[in-house]
């Protein structure tokens, strides 16, 4: 009796034992020995660039490389010019394996606008010829005062209803400007020729260029006379641009003490930082945002905003740092065509990336799109303003987690 009462007490506490250790599916969790104590708890911490190695670099895209030309009249950003030169011509053709003159009947010039002001009424575009030497030394000194009446061939009013497209002008040999377009012949046989505005109100334009394959055309319909078939061969001579730039009253300077980015030639800006290892080891982060205050309020083009993009830097060799290609480590914002007030770029998968492995420098590359081919330009404080202050140099904000006790044994 004594050893069935020992049998029967063991399978007892036996089956206690089983039945302490199942899931109470049904029930909630209740593991004291297994899972921390107290509730998650969510920290924010504010983490300043390096000190002295926050930089701008400029030179990525020259002035007329980008993908349009700025052209702009008494737009408080900057009073812009643009530039085409076309290719040759020649003063005789090929009809036959015989080289033939033709007379010109009518040229066509045709000009893409890329973007606009859509708020803005009345605008029209004036063509002026240049000289066919014009070239990437020009500067608006030496441009603006040869757009004047004695070089003007023609203006292109632009519909108030054409946000973007290709307009043009047709000149015959009876319109005024025609002289304006013709080629001497055994001359070089080039055209060029200079843009400027007008519009109800100080505005900007962005119009075609070499680089987006959208540059302007200079057409001409020409006779050919063949004598020896009494034939009259017409032809259309079709010109395309073989080079432009703009030139600008007011260039982007970059200064030493702060952060430019945009302009033209185009500058970018190098932003450091240096979080520990502790902080990365011990914290999930929630969410990072990179704040930036402007120097003085960034201005665009209304209805037409620039891109701000934060790259992530695949290896930090300074202004040649090899940059991310990875669409989740480039974060990009839509800039407002006013901003003045602090930026704030939410750039959590970068800074988690910088915590996912320590071979990533904690570097980002900012810069403006489209570059040398938008009005906005920005400059920032650095940690080289006002003595580094941390109210305005570049900075990290980071809402975080601390890790739990058991994530790290």
């Amino acid at each position: 009796m004594t050893g069935l009462w020992r049998w029967a007490a063991g399978a007892a506490l036996l089956t206690a034992a089983i039945t302490g250790c199942q899931e109470k599916l049904t029930a909630p969790a209740d593991c004291p020995a297994l899972c921390p104590g107290g509730s998650p708890q969510v920290f924010d911490t504010v983490v300043v660039a390096e000190p002295l190695r926050d930089s701008s670099f400029a030179g990525y895209v020259d002035r007329g490389n980008g993908a349009a030309l700025l052209v702009s009249n008494g737009f408080p950003v900057s009073e812009d010019r643009a530039l085409y030169r076309f290719v040759p011509r020649g003063d005789s053709i090929a009809v036959r394996d015989t080289l033939r003159s033709y007379s010109v009947d009518s040229v066509t010039l045709t000009v893409s606008v890329a973007a606009r002001d859509t708020l803005v009424n009345g605008l029209k575009i004036y063509l002026y010829r240049l000289p066919s030497t014009v070239d990437s030394t020009a500067t608006f000194a030496t441009i603006d005062p040869q757009l004047n009446p004695a070089t003007l061939i023609d203006s292109i009013p632009v519909p108030d209803t054409v946000n973007a497209g290709l307009v043009k002008v047709v000149l015959h040999t009876s319109d005024a400007g025609f002289g304006q377009v013709t080629l001497p012949p055994g001359g070089d046989s080039v055209l060029a020729i200079g843009l400027k505005i007008a519009a109800d109100s100080p505005t900007g334009i962005r119009v075609g260029a070499l680089a987006s394959s959208s540059a302007a055309t200079f057409t001409s319909y020409v006779t050919v006379d063949v004598p020896d078939t009494g034939a009259v061969r017409n032809q259309a001579l079709s010109r395309a641009t073989a080079f432009n730039t703009f030139v600008t009253q007011n260039p982007l300077v970059p200064v030493d003490t702060v952060l430019t980015v945009g302009g033209e030639p185009a500058s970018r800006a190098l932003v450091r930082f240096a979080l520990s290892d502790a902080f990365l080891d011990s914290t999930a982060i929630v969410r990072a945002t990179l704040e930036l205050t402007p120097v003085r309020p960034i201005e665009g083009l209304p209805t037409d905003p620039a891109i701000l993009q934060t790259l992530a830097v695949v290896a930090d060799l300074g202004a040649k740092s090899p940059l991310s290609s990875d669409v989740r480590f480039i974060r990009q914002s839509n800039l407002p065509t006013v901003q003045s007030d602090t930026l704030q770029l939410e750039i959590t998968p970068i800074v988690q990336l910088w915590q996912s492995t320590r071979a990533r420098p904690q570097s980002v590359f900012l810069r403006i799109l489209p570059e040398a081919a938008t009005f906005t330009r920005a400059q920032f404080f650095s940690t080289r303003s006002h003595a580094g202050t941390t109210l305005v140099a570049p900075r990290l904000r980071i809402t975080y987690q601390r890790s739990f006790p058991f994530e790290n044994p």
